[in-house]
């Protein structure tokens, strides 16, 4: 049976969108634009693998890339896994694993939002997260992290409530806005920094 699926991989050097069939993910495969490795050498993709979260219980997953295009389901809740690289590709979801790799080491500057899954305000800002990741997307990356399974990076940046926003950039950060914030203020406070 023939390979049809396409997955995008943005570049993480210069921001472009690369359309690569799921053959083609373990194969080191390069930017079409910039000629970029599209994945790090620690990246799990090279050993043949993707790391992708359960969306119910967020752990990770470990699935091979054989098997993603298979109907994968989580290890430890049995729930089905999504895979579905190409339409989540401005929106990251982060861990006290991921977050020095995704977050410190981007090239771009970093929008992360601390949010619990129960907290009413964390809820309503989540839509305006969301835009902010299409609206901005190459130019900042954008990524949410729930602050009930990873406690180890908040307290090391001393996130004391959700929802929170931290920027960073060349793994600083810039500044924080505290509590629930309208749409208008944050992109005002982002813009002076996105590329």
């Amino acid at each position: 049976m023939a390979d049809t699926r396409k997955y995008h991989v943005r570049c993480s050097s210069c921001g472009a969108a690369n359309k690569l069939p799921s053959s083609r993910l373990g194969q080191s495969p390069t930017c079409g634009k910039c000629k970029q490795q599209l994945f790090s050498e620690s990246s799990p993709i090279r050993s043949g693998a993707i790391v992708v979260p359960c969306k119910q219980c967020q752990t990770s997953n470990k699935i091979p890339l054989k098997k993603i295009d298979d109907q994968p389901l989580c290890g430890k809740c049995k729930s089905p896994i999504s895979i579905n690289l190409a339409t989540q590709p401005s929106l990251l979801i982060l861990t006290d694993q991921n977050f020095t790799e995704s977050v410190l080491r981007s090239p771009v500057p970093f929008l992360v939002n601390f949010y619990s899954p129960s907290c009413g305000p964390c809820k309503l800002l989540s839509p305006t997260i969301n835009k902010i990741a299409k609206d901005y997307e190459g130019r900042l990356k954008v990524g949410s992290f729930n602050v009930d399974i990873n406690q180890y990076i908040p307290s090391l940046y001393r996130v004391g409530g959700t929802p929170t926003l931290l920027l960073f950039q060349a793994s600083k950060e810039l500044g924080r806005l505290e509590g629930y914030q309208p749409s208008d203020t944050i992109t005002q406070w982002i813009s002076p920094h996105a590329w």
